[in-house]
């Protein structure tokens, strides 16, 4: 997924997603509150992104590894499954029944962002998107010109 698309949080606090996502994801998405976004994944998505947390050179998760468990047991706790409904669109007050405010404390109320990253999607604070992008202009040069 890739692009920026401007969206407002309606009365539900539900959001639009994007018709070109829509076309990319299935009925149900997991979201993921983290790094100060909301990310999006397929439920594959999304279990291919723990696996890859935990499988990296001779990295492995471990079962029998309390930390292991204790973290993965984490990361499936603050996902959120949630429909597309047929306009669309998907509830981001879902996020507020395991930890209520969380939806405030990621600042999705209003105006977002909906932001492709590949194989998923994130939802950020529309204001904390565009500071993130005014630092990212530049990284994006050097990156580009050593």
């Amino acid at each position: 997924m890739t692009g920026t698309y401007p969206m407002n949080v309606d009365s539900k606090a539900r959001i639009t997603l994007p018709s070109t996502f829509r076309k990319e994801v299935e009925k149900t998405i997991k979201l993921v509150p983290f790094q100060g976004c909301v990310s999006g994944f397929t439920p594959e998505g999304f279990d291919a992104w723990v696996d890859g947390l935990f499988e990296h050179g001779d990295r492995h998760y471990d079962p029998r590894s309390r930390e292991d468990v204790r973290l993965r047991r984490g990361l499936n706790a603050i996902a959120v499954s949630v429909d597309i409904d047929s306009a669309g669109r998907i509830a981001l007050g879902k996020l507020d029944v395991a930890k209520p405010g969380r939806r405030e404390e990621f600042g999705l109320t209003g105006e977002v962002m909906v932001i492709g990253n590949g194989d998923h999607f994130e939802v950020w604070n529309a204001d904390k998107w565009r500071a993130e992008q005014e630092s990212l202009e530049e990284d994006l040069e050097s990156l580009m010109f050593n």
